[in-house]
């Protein structure tokens, strides 16, 4: 791949901040200003920009900070890639600092996101150091601090404690050592989504020296409907079971094929609610996810895998047995308003085909989500 190159002042940057861009017009000035205020000091920040075919004006504003600042780079992709894997192997490749920091553009770094992690990563043999993030929806705000993670939380290697094998990606929240992923070899899939889920899983296989900052916050999440993430069409569930299956891959290659239980139990329970919000209801659509699907819910019976809510442990049957039929009524109860649905769903217990177990707590779980 040939690299980009620009003239400008020479210097060592302490982090360099990774950004894919693609029509986020909209919201990349906050995240770009949320970098100019880091309390570490903006000039200490290199920031390279992957414009990746976007269709509104992205393009031209990342040229202006790349005209405007010297420790910016604005790089234009001549494909879309459909994901932000490529834009981010990009970057990485054309970052000159000992660090590599992640931030989307519609999200936005605390004002000392940079210095609070750079400033652990100074203090030990580190490959990775990362803190909490808050998810903003709307009005409504969560906090994700891990204050509830059992085990230690400043380790050698990820067998020390699993458990943070297991916490949410959220990429913007981690400080990774540049020369780590060089010599690992460890670059995102590119043009699926979920590729941040795997290279978190790689990264963390093969890390020597990991902290995790417990009530330490450093970036939100602004949650959008339109979001790749959130466009649930077939490509998005085709894309998502192929890097699941990248995931198990990895745990095979290190021996470590144990945790992918628990890993399969966590996105279950990420993974159905996508199956019953998307407006895909016919049967050539169910169909089709069922195929993406097979491979991933055949291993979760092989294993004992399940999803922990009894709403979700009744599609899990139903998929299961590959009942498009039940499957197509259960997402239109799931998803239609409190008129006439409690009655439906305790009407599936009498439709032929129907899963063998008691569904009188479905039923009342019903009842408190929809009354």
């Amino acid at each position: 791949m040939q690299l980009f190159f620009n003239i400008r002042v020479i210097m060592k940057y302490k982090i360099s901040i990774v950004i894919p861009v693609y029509n986020v017009e909209k919201y990349i000035e906050t995240a770009f200003n949320s970098i100019k205020n880091q309390t570490i000091g903006f000039n200490n920040l290199e920031v390279i920009m992957v414009n990746d075919c976007s269709r509104d004006n992205s393009g031209k504003i990342i040229d202006k900070y790349s005209n405007e600042y010297d420790n910016c780079i604005a790089i234009h992709l001549k494909e879309n890639s459909g994901a932000a894997g490529r834009p981010r192997n990009v970057a990485i490749e054309n970052a000159s600092s000992d660090f590599v920091m992640f931030l989307d553009p519609d999200d936005y770094y605390e004002k000392n996101a940079c210095k609070i992690l750079y400033d652990e990563m100074l203090k030990g043999d580190r490959d990775i150091v990362f803190g909490g993030f808050i998810k903003k929806n709307g009005i409504n705000r969560s906090r994700h601090n891990y204050k509830w993670l059992n085990g230690e939380s400043n380790i050698e290697k990820i067998d020390d404690n699993i458990n943070i094998l297991f916490l949410a990606p959220s990429l913007p929240s981690k400080i990774i050592k540049r020369e780590f992923l060089i010599k690992k070899n460890i670059k995102f899939l590119e043009s699926v989504p979920g590729q941040d889920t795997v290279f978190i899983v790689e990264v963390l296989l093969n890390a020597k020296g990991i902290k995790v900052l417990k009530n330490k916050y450093i970036y939100t999440y602004v949650f959008r409907d339109d979001s790749i993430t959130n466009n649930l069409t077939l490509k998005y569930f085709k894309g998502a079971m192929f890097s699941l299956k990248e995931r198990y891959y990895l745990y095979k290659k290190f021996g470590k094929e144990k945790y992918f239980r628990i890993h399969s139990n966590n996105f279950l329970n990420f993974f159905l609610p996508k199956i019953l919000a998307t407006d895909m209801n016919s049967e050539g659509e169910i169909k089709q996810i069922l195929e993406y699907t097979h491979w991933f819910i055949n291993k979760c019976v092989e294993i004992g895998s399940k999803p922990r809510s009894n709403m979700l442990l009744f599609l899990f049957n139903l998929m299961v047995k590959e009942d498009i039929e039940n499957i197509i009524v259960y997402k239109k109860v799931y998803n239609q308003d409190i008129k006439g649905s409690i009655e439906k769903i305790a009407r599936l217990q009498s439709v032929k085909g129907w899963v063998s177990y008691k569904t009188s707590n479905i039923i009342k779980r019903a009842k408190n989500k929809f009354i």
